[in-house]
């Protein structure tokens, strides 16, 4: 479903449920979120996330998850060329387990009736309603093969940055057109600035571009 109100329009590829791994752009610390400067990958086989270790560097390690994918490695690259094989984006809010209590595109809601979107419409607005829990947040959803390695297997990256739901409508739309997997880079881009009270400031953000060629 794309994102149709605030962000451009694009239509929707879906990708293969047959997935090796994610790549993960933050991890949980003590119960708190941290944002990483080189991608995590996550598997349930050890041996992917080897040869995952030995080109983009870092080691093996188990995780604590109740998910199949209880190996990582914290990887030392911070770009990452691809093989883009589908997109979907829209916008969700979250309920228990994970469950969406809705879904929308900005202009109208996935239900059987089409109902009118029930989020700000302006993007400020929006985010602040999102950040407090009572509008849709973006959820982005990328499958990929590394270049290097297509025999690996897909990978699956999930976003909730709204700096990426801004520029991956193009993408989306790229992808959802062609007719076959897109050359890309996925990249973690650190943004740092400072505050009017001085205070130094930054956030990592995912950045995804299309190769030409």
């Amino acid at each position: 479903m794309p994102l149709n109100r605030i962000f451009e329009t694009a239509k929707t590829s879906f990708g293969s449920d047959d997935i090796v791994g994610y790549l993960k752009s933050g991890m949980q610390i003590d119960g708190r979120p941290i944002a990483l400067s080189s991608w995590r990958v996550t598997s349930g086989d050890p041996e992917v996330l080897e040869l995952v270790a030995k080109s983009f560097g870092g080691e093996v390690e188990k995780w604590e998850t109740t998910t199949e994918h209880d190996h990582q490695v914290l990887t030392e690259a911070n770009t990452l060329s691809v093989e883009l094989i589908s997109v979907q984006s829209n916008f969700a809010l979250g309920g228990r387990a994970n469950k969406p209590i809705r879904i929308c595109d900005g202009i109208s809601q996935q239900d059987d009736s089409k109902s009118p979107c029930a989020c700000p419409s302006d993007t400020k607005e929006h985010k602040e309603a999102a950040k407090a829990g009572t509008a849709c947040s973006p959820s982005i959803r990328a499958l990929v093969r590394l270049s290097d390695h297509p025999d690996l297997g897909m990978f699956r990256y999930v976003s909730g940055s709204w700096q990426l739901a801004q520029s991956i409508g193009p993408i989306e739309d790229a992808v959802s057109e062609a007719d076959g997997p897109l050359k890309a880079t996925i990249f973690l881009e650190k943004v740092e600035w400072e505050t009017k009270q001085g205070q130094s400031r930054a956030f990592t953000k995912p950045v995804i571009s299309l190769i030409d060629g």
